[in-house]
């Protein structure tokens, strides 16, 4: 995505704001948690949740580590409607993950989630 339509994809975000539309998650590696955290904390001036050990922010055990975990991965889940801007869509795969029914729509994109974040969005619910 460029510039211009990451700036479109968040003011879409802002555009369905708390209404329940929108989740983030973060997961990673135990080795990428301080990396994680100190750059979250500079993008939006709080913490990461308490719980590392569960969504929306899972940290993987040391010793659980699976050999396909490379990074961080962050995601956001969120509700598409008629306004969803098309590069967004582009970008997105349907939700097929279980738990998450109330979200048609999911996207693994890091830069726009930093963007996010950079822009007043929060891990959880927004």
């Amino acid at each position: 995505m460029t510039s211009q339509e990451i700036n479109e994809a968040i003011r879409y975000f802002n555009s369905i704001r708390n209404s329940e539309r929108i989740l983030i998650e973060a997961e990673m590696r135990h080795r990428d948690k301080q990396r994680f955290d100190d750059r979250y904390l500079n993008s939006t001036g709080n913490t990461v949740p308490s719980n590392s050990s569960q969504p929306p922010y899972y940290v993987w055990d040391p010793n659980a580590e699976p050999d396909s975990k490379w990074g961080i991965e962050l995601r956001i889940y969120f509700v598409s409607d008629n306004n969803t801007p098309q590069a967004l869509l582009s970008r997105t795969r349907n939700n097929s993950r279980h738990g998450y029914n109330r979200f048609d729509k999911r996207i693994n994109y890091n830069k726009l989630v930093w963007e996010m974040f950079n822009n007043g969005f929060l891990l959880g619910q927004n």
